[in-house]
Formats: structure tokens, sequence, C-alpha cells
């Protein structure tokens, strides 16, 4: 009997063992998972915030000016439901043909009246890019989402690389 529980004890401990080994080896799975699809995520928006950098640089560059008008304010709620804030909607001809845009920026209370006259900055290869003339419409985005998304990077990979490193049960503690 004495000899069953030492046997009993001892494959209950490599049990225990091996379950360890299988919990500390998903959770460095799940860690380096997080790591790999949050930068992705990072990345995306910071993609994004280069795409727009380059649109704005073109048009700055090699863009043509012209006078458009605010048509109208295109309302967007926040994400709780409440109400509101306006960025404006542009309307502008090249060569007889009328091209609508709405501008990159949403403010409450509007920044610009239906009606108003504003200088619209186009490609003169593709007219459908354009932006309204004016630094903060076109540098805005960029300026904010692309350090802003190196900074979260970089935060995310030092404390999933601590936690990696000290072999934090990451897997337990979300649960």
């Amino acid at each position: 009997m004495e000899q069953y529980e030492k046997n009993f004890d001892k494959a209950a401990n490599t049990a225990a063992n091996a379950m360890d080994k299988v919990n500390r080896g998903a959770n460095k799975l799940y860690i380096g998972c997080a790591l790999v699809f949050g930068n992705l995520f990072f990345m995306a928006f910071c993609l994004w915030g280069v795409y727009a950098a380059v649109v704005a640089y073109r048009l700055e560059t090699s863009g043509v000016v012209t006078e458009g008008t605010v048509v109208r304010l295109e309302e967007s709620a926040d994400a709780n439901g409440g109400c509101c804030t306006y960025s404006p909607v542009i309307e502008f001809s090249v060569n007889g043909q009328t091209y609508t845009f709405e501008g990159g920026t949403a403010s409450n209370p509007p920044a610009y009246q239906i009606g108003e006259r504003v200088k619209v900055l186009y490609d003169p290869t593709d007219p459908n890019t354009a932006q309204i003339n004016k630094y903060s419409e076109r540098w805005f985005f960029p300026i904010c989402i692309i350090p802003s998304m190196i900074f979260a990077s970089l935060l995310l990979t030092f404390f999933m690389v601590r936690a990696w490193r000290r072999g934090e049960d990451v897997l337990t503690d979300m649960l």
C-alpha cells in the first residue's frame, strides 16, 4: 500500500509538472501572438498615416489650387451616441467637371459654414484626390497618428517582452 501511494504521488507530480510546462508554453505562445498581432494592428494604422502623408506631400508639391464651396456639413455622432461633429463637404470644378470631397477634420462647432468659399488643392492628374488647402487639413492626421502608433507599439513590445522574460502568467491573469 505504501509503495502504491509513493507511485501515485510520483505520477501526480509528473503530471503536475507536465501541466505546468504546457501552461508556461501556452502562456509564451499567447504573449508572442499578442505581440505580433498587436504590432500588426499598430503598423496598419501607421501605414494609413504614411499614406495620408504621401498624399499630402504630393498635393503640396504638384497640386493645383482652385476655389471650392462648402455644400453641406457631414454630421458624425461620437461612439457613445452623443452628438455631433461636423466635417465640410466641398465641391469644386475642373475643366467643367464637378468634384466633391469631404474635409479631413471634423469639429464642433463646425469650422466651415455652408456656402463658404475655400481654397482647394487637387491632383491635376486625378482631381478626385483633393484636400482643403490648409496645413492643418493636410497634415493633422499623419502628424498625430504616426507617432502615437509608434509609441503604442513600443509600449506593447516593452510590456510583452517583460512579461515573457519574467514568465508572468498572462493567461491566468486575464481569466
